[in-house]
């Protein structure tokens, strides 16, 4: 099989390569490489679904003023420029929403595993979002019907369909992985 070469960027090419395309190009900035994030697509997708809906209904049971998107482009340190899955913002912390990538870390990042992804998911990225300061990251594996939660001050949780998700990030957040990784 061949290796893929990834075309070399600097962040300002990035930038306006993206911007040209009002931000809709699925393609990340990793360590100066332009990597294509294709759309995941069947469980991976559902599984990605019922995670967003879950905390969606969490923060409108605590009324919590966080902010919660997919498929957003988030700027790290160093002109890193990443896609998570799903990202939330605690209130204290909620970027203001414009063109662009939002430039503020999210507290927590979910990533779900695709064999296009699968390497930088659980690699650069996994160690790109800990060290700029994510609080939680869930790495999510259709395949083995696992979540691995990674807490940047604790040690990795493994979890599977049946165990509960619960979250100091998400005071109160007790998810079913049955329903989750249910496909």
């Amino acid at each position: 099989m061949a290796a893929v070469a990834h075309p070399r960027l600097d962040a300002a090419e990035y930038v306006a390569l993206q911007a040209g395309v009002g931000w809709r190009l699925s393609v990340e900035l990793i360590d100066g490489e332009a990597v294509v994030t294709p759309p995941t697509g069947g469980r991976a997708a559902s599984i990605q679904g019922e995670l967003f809906y879950a905390l969606r209904r969490w923060q409108e049971s605590t009324a919590n003023g966080g902010l919660l998107l997919q498929d957003v482009f988030v700027r790290l340190p160093e002109d890193q420029y990443l896609a998570p899955d799903i990202a939330w913002w605690s209130a204290q912390r909620r970027p203001a929403l414009s063109s662009g990538a939002v430039d503020v870390v999210p507290d927590l990042v979910v990533e779900v595993l695709s064999s296009a992804t699968r390497a930088n998911d659980l690699g650069a990225k996994r160690e790109l979002y800990l060290g700029a300061g994510v609080q939680e990251l869930w790495l999510t594996d259709p395949d083995a019907a696992t979540i691995v939660r990674v807490r940047r001050d604790g040690p990795e949780e493994w979890l599977s369909r049946g165990d509960q998700l619960e979250s100091a990030v998400f005071p109160g957040l007790a998810l079913s992985l049955s329903r989750v990784l249910a496909s």
